[in-house]
């Protein structure tokens, strides 16, 4: 994103400037007494300039944002991989060890391993809305 419209800037600086100032007021509440201070700092140098002159922080939003990719981009593999391992893999090894879905397996007493089917009635509509 090549052009950030003021609004845009103005909405980054209070947003972010105001998260920060409450996480201070977290940290200050849970006893902390450095890290409120670096906060609130923090927070105070995102809200003023974004009420006052938000063109200032477009560099400050770019990196942000670019860091917020990096993060996402991380975080998506991460999430994704953990699901997919911690999640499907099992039900996929369950459901392997449970069932058959396509009669893999062969029955000695069958003649035959064809399976016969009923014809069914076949319609115009049929093959106009195949699926």
């Amino acid at each position: 994103m090549d052009h950030i419209s003021k609004s845009d800037l103005h909405k980054f600086g209070l947003t972010v400037g105001l998260a920060f100032v409450l996480l201070g007021t977290l940290s200050w509440a849970r006893g902390h007494d450095l890290a409120p201070r670096v906060l609130w700092t923090l927070g105070a140098l995102l809200v003023l300039p974004g009420l006052l002159a938000p063109t200032l922080l477009r560099p400050v939003q770019r990196v942000w944002m670019a860091a917020a990719g990096v993060l996402g981009y991380v975080n998506t593999r991460v999430i994704l991989g953990a699901f997919f391992y911690l999640i499907l893999t099992p039900i996929a090894l369950l459901l392997r060890l449970v069932r058959d879905p396509l009669t893999r397996s062969l029955d000695p007493s069958l003649q035959s391993c064809w399976v016969k089917r009923t014809p069914q009635p076949v319609s115009r509509e049929q093959y106009e809305r195949q699926f």
